[in-house]
């Protein structure tokens, strides 16, 4: 079957919810307005305008994990249709935070535009460069960004969440985003249902006011049939690529990182109990320093539990890895894991502080962030694991492995990221920057954790198959052939 033929038999049998996208999502649309004009005179009139938002979004959640999963073809895993537009939250979130983005983006447009405009030699700044060139192609780079971009990468992920919940296939979504008919059929889309539109709107007005009305009228119709029109046959047209794709024999890393991480999930626990009580125990330490005696008692004591603390944090961080990377059938105890382990922590500190002694910042980062990580944390893995006895060919193998140098590359951003958004309330004591602050050790915190969980696949990864790595069993004896030789029976005497 064609992909078109297929992707009109998935219209024909999910004709019911089709059809309720555009019945549907208008009366939520008619609801959402007259909402807008509720008075909030009587108690039941504020009750209905606090509740009538709820049961409008619940509602438009229904009604796209419904028309999703009837597009879908149901493998048997499928959650409750409740769960599945529930989990749509988490992407409508990240669209609409990825969206806040782009209005940001919007409103620098001129002043970036400008200032390249400055920066431009004065033949460049006159013909190619100009304030009205520079203009008008970041408003189509922000226009691809939000019409064609963030939708392609946020709806597969919508879709299959909306069917298997957080049980997602990310290695079958990652390789569907490689499929130019979906971004084609996004770009047609956004071309039917956002651009087409302003088009339309875009025409002088004429005629009398009565006719003006009309077409307005006309207009605002036609829009919708576009945008929703364009949506459903996204949806459908996303529901023909993905379910043609064909399975994963192998699973996928993402899918096994998350594995290992619920398997040890005790372990990550006391990671983050542990953050959190190391950064309560600072504050509280630097609240706690003054003059007086029993300031300098308490002060003195909640140091104390922060050396005490970090020394645990080595025996936890040694049972995660342990926990991670699963039982080798030859590990040590885990004390002895976690004195290997600071062998490593030595070596790494001492590379930081001769790194320091650069001149070059952009080399101290590279090196302190980069270089030292990506040789000290598989040894140092491997040590929680095995001790001193390390499996040096897997530990080179996988320093060979890009994907370990890409998730160290971008764990470091991710942390440099977390430190420059609260650099600007260190020097502040309200609640919130506290409250910043802890959530900053949080997020560092999620990042190094994901990081251990990646290191532990790639680390397992490197281990050869089953069957290769048991030891050649030689073949039992065969009994002896039979001798070729004829056996001499007596002579028996002939009966008379």
């Amino acid at each position: 079957m064609s992909l078109f033929k297929d992707l009109f038999r998935r219209l024909r049998l999910g004709w019911r919810w089709v059809a309720a996208q555009f019945v549907v999502t208008a009366l939520l649309l008619l609801a959402g307005l007259a909402w807008t004009r509720l008075p909030d005179k009587h108690g039941w009139q504020v009750a209905l305008t606090l509740v009538l938002p709820l049961l409008l979004g619940i509602s438009a959640l229904e009604l796209q994990a419904g028309t999703v999963r009837v597009f879908a073809d149901d493998d048997g895993k499928r959650i409750k249709l409740v769960w599945g537009a529930l989990s749509l939250l988490i992407w409508i979130a990240l669209g609409a935070a990825a969206w806040a983005v782009l209005d940001w983006c919007d409103d620098q447009i001129p002043q970036w535009a400008g200032y390249l405009n400055s920066q431009a030699s004065a033949h460049a700044r006159a013909k190619l460069f100009t304030y009205e060139h520079l203009y008008l192609w970041m408003t189509y780079l922000e226009w691809v960004f939000r019409w064609v971009i963030v939708p392609a990468k946020l709806v597969p992920y919508a879709a299959t969440s909306a069917q298997w919940g957080w049980r997602l296939p990310w290695r079958g979504v990652m390789r569907f985003l490689w499929n130019w008919r979906w971004w084609l059929g996004v770009l047609l889309a956004a071309l039917l249902a956002a651009e087409l539109p302003s088009r339309l709107f875009a025409a002088e007005p004429s005629g009398s006011v009565h006719a003006q009305i009309w077409h307005v009228v006309l207009k605002l119709i036609a829009t919708y049939l576009l945008a929703v029109s364009s949506w459903v046959l996204l949806l459908s047209w996303l529901a023909v690529l993905f379910d043609r794709q064909q399975p994963c024999a192998r699973p996928d890393g993402i899918s096994e990182l998350f594995k290992g991480l619920n398997l040890d999930r005790r372990w990550i626990y006391l990671q983050f109990g542990w953050i959190l009580l190391f950064t309560l125990a600072n504050r509280t330490q630097a609240r706690f320093s003054g003059d007086h005696g029993w300031q300098a008692i308490v002060s003195d004591a909640l140091g104390v539990l922060s050396v005490l603390l970090l020394i645990v944090a080595l025996a936890v961080q040694a049972g995660m890895l342990r926990g991670l990377m699963g039982d080798g059938g030859k590990r040590v105890r885990l004390i002895w894991g976690t004195l290997a382990m600071l062998i490593w922590v030595v070596l790494a500190l001492a590379a930081v502080i001769l790194v320091e002694t650069s001149k070059s910042q952009i080399a101290q980062w590279a090196l302190s962030w980069l270089v030292v990580p990506v040789l000290i944390l598989p040894c140092a893995a491997a040590s929680a694991q095995w001790g001193l006895r390390l499996p040096w060919r897997r530990i080179l193998r996988l320093l060979g492995n890009w994907r370990w140098w890409l998730a160290i590359v971008i764990s470091a951003l991710a942390l440099e990221l977390v430190d420059f958004s609260v650099t600007a309330v260190i020097a502040t004591q309200t609640w919130l920057a506290e409250l910043k602050l802890g959530l900053a050790s949080v997020l560092e915190m999620g990042i190094w954790v994901l990081l251990l969980g990646w290191l532990a696949v790639l680390f397992n990864r490197q281990q050869p198959p089953a069957e290769e790595a048991l030891a050649v069993i030689p073949a039992a004896d065969e009994p002896p052939e039979p001798s070729n030789q004829a056996s001499v029976k007596p002579d028996l005497p002939e009966s008379s």
